[in-house]
């Protein structure tokens, strides 16, 4: 398997050109570095494609992010599944009417007697028992009006407070679905990283491929203390 001589990406057979970088393909120069370039093995000197310094920076560069957003989103990816791994907690719970239609009883009591007591009071000294049948009936129909509106106003309060919890526990399961997705779409996409760079695996250890490495590659480059790529990459043992 043949690289490129300019920023040292695998070459298939029939190329022609650089899939990479556009550099014209050396089959001559590259033939030394195919029998040692087929397994991820430490490059020698020979089979080293040659590259100055602006390239060297720029492989550099370029192999740095590239394992920078791999760590990032297997990152990502190790918190997602994390959380996914917790159980999911739904309260279960739903509201009854009486839990609101209980202090109504109250009410309506309260009105009974109020209502009667005040229709005697005013009926005093005037038609005495007209006033008292008067008044019980009005106290009746004023206990059973209070039951009736607070029988409706508690069955909509329940059912407004259910709803609530349902979409409640439907946004939780909704989060939970997202983020399940969200997790695939990244492994995918970390996957397609990982593809990516693979072509540089015989060019980089394997206990080399971070960001941080790359970016002492980078140093050790950008201040002469290496005079290549391969060179820094040697230095980091």
């Amino acid at each position: 398997m043949a690289y490129c001589r300019k920023c040292g990406a695998q070459l298939k057979e029939d190329d022609v050109f650089c899939f990479m970088c556009g550099q014209p393909i050396d089959k001559v120069a590259n033939a030394e570095a195919e029998s040692v370039l087929g397994n991820e093995v430490p490059v020698t000197e020979s089979a080293r494609p040659v590259m100055s310094k602006e390239e060297s920076i720029a492989l550099a560069e370029k192999l740095r992010d590239e394992y920078s957003a791999i760590e990032r989103l297997q990152r990502e990816i190790n918190d997602n599944q994390t959380a996914l791994k917790k159980p999911v907690v739904l309260s279960g719970k739903r509201y009854s009417m009486f839990r609101f239609f209980w202090p109504f009883f109250i009410y309506a009591y309260i009105a009974l007697y109020v209502i009667y007591l005040v229709g005697i009071f005013i009926s005093a000294g005037i038609n005495e028992v007209d006033g008292i049948i008067a008044s019980l009936f009005i106290s009746i129909a004023a206990a059973v009006g209070l039951l009736i509106f607070g029988g409706i106003y508690a069955s909509r309060k329940r059912d407004r407070l259910n709803e609530q919890l349902g979409e409640e526990e439907y946004m939780i399961r909704k989060r939970q679905r997202d983020l399940e997705t969200h997790t695939a779409e990244i492994m995918n996409k970390l996957s397609i990283k990982k593809k990516g760079v693979s072509e540089y695996q015989n060019l980089v250890p394997i206990r080399f491929r971070k960001k941080h490495y790359m970016e002492r590659v980078l140093i050790l480059i950008q201040t002469d203390r290496a005079a290549g790529f391969y060179e820094a990459i040697d230095m980091l043992d």
